[in-house]
């Protein structure tokens, strides 16, 4: 939902309609009526698809066992869709000069904090902590 305040007119909006000519609607329908096609009779246009299922239909329909698959006349051509993104990181190595295998280091150990409070219980320890919190051993540290 929109509140009123938030609603543009689309007037404001919206650009100004542009002007055509006669002879460019001529134009556009032409070129539309030379590349419509009113039928698609050409093999490549075949929906096998659909032929395939309607087969199979009416096998099952009829007890019959399942069509053959029509093995392929020639096999189907595999992209190698690595090849365009290889390309442009070897054009980039090559411009600015490809320095070798990286330096491998080692990395420095974490610093482990001991926060083993030894046999002190937890509760015993805070019992003997002043008010605002803070455990002071000594009375001299205060």
């Amino acid at each position: 939902m929109r509140r009123p305040d938030e609603i543009r007119d689309p007037t404001k909006i919206l650009s100004p309609p542009d002007e055509v000519s006669e002879e460019e609607i001529t134009g556009a329908l032409v070129l539309m009526d030379s590349m419509t096609v009113d039928r698609l009779d050409s093999p490549e246009f075949t929906d096998r698809y659909t032929e395939a299922i309607a087969r199979i239909i009416e096998a099952e329909r009829e007890d019959k066992p399942l069509p053959a698959v029509e093995e392929p006349k020639e096999p189907a051509q595999v992209l190698d869709l690595m090849a365009p993104l290889r390309e442009p990181v070897s054009e980039a190595k090559a411009t600015r000069g490809d320095p070798g295998p990286a330096d491998v280091r080692e990395l420095p150990q974490p610093q482990v904090v001991d926060l083993h409070l030894g046999n002190t219980d937890f509760h015993e320890w805070s019992r003997d902590a002043d008010d605002d919190g803070i455990h002071r051993e000594a009375a001299g540290d205060a």
